[in-house]
């Protein structure tokens, strides 16, 4: 019986399941398409370190834009839900970076937009989504869950259920 050998192509580095499990470049790009595009991301996006990389640098201000338009909301309520007085966010320009706190929550909530697109089909469908009063959420509205990183977790696991068709 031959053994297996992979010494022509030994591993270059170790990779750790928490860290690589899952990666799908389509992921990240379409992360990369909802906060703006390559025009607004110049940095690398393509596994969960170059997002922790791109947290701690700070997302430009002109990511918003992008982020509010997906979610059917002015500047003034995005700024509520990251806990930013609108009036700061105002004085920014397109370029300048946010904090690391306020990047990494922009970050989880183009998690639930990419995930809500997936699961719910569409843009609009998603927008009509976090504008409902959910049973699940005795009776709240998801656009309210996505001021904190426990929110954007607990509404992943709901579109999760959604997808596999649990009540």
């Amino acid at each position: 019986m031959a053994k297996y050998s992979n010494k022509n192509n030994p591993p270059t580095i170790v990779q750790e399941a928490a860290v690589s499990y899952g990666d799908r470049p389509t992921r990240y790009n379409h992360l990369r398409a909802i906060l703006g595009g390559s025009t607004t991301i110049k940095s690398d996006m393509d596994n969960d370190m170059d997002l922790i990389h791109l947290t701690r640098l700070g997302l430009p201000k002109k990511s918003l834009d992008s982020v509010a338009a997906m979610l059917g909301i002015s500047m003034e309520r995005l700024s509520g839900l990251l806990h930013i007085s609108h009036r700061t966010l105002q004085r920014k320009g397109a370029t300048d970076t946010l904090s690391v706190h306020v990047s990494e929550q922009v970050l989880s909530i183009a998690e639930v937009v990419r995930r809500g697109v997936e699961v719910l089909g569409s843009e609009s469908a998603l927008q009509q989504w976090l504008h409902s009063n959910l049973s699940s959420l005795n009776h709240a509205q998801p656009i309210h869950f996505l001021d904190t990183s426990l929110g954007t977790s607990i509404l992943l696991k709901i579109l999760g259920r959604i997808e596999h068709g649990v009540y």
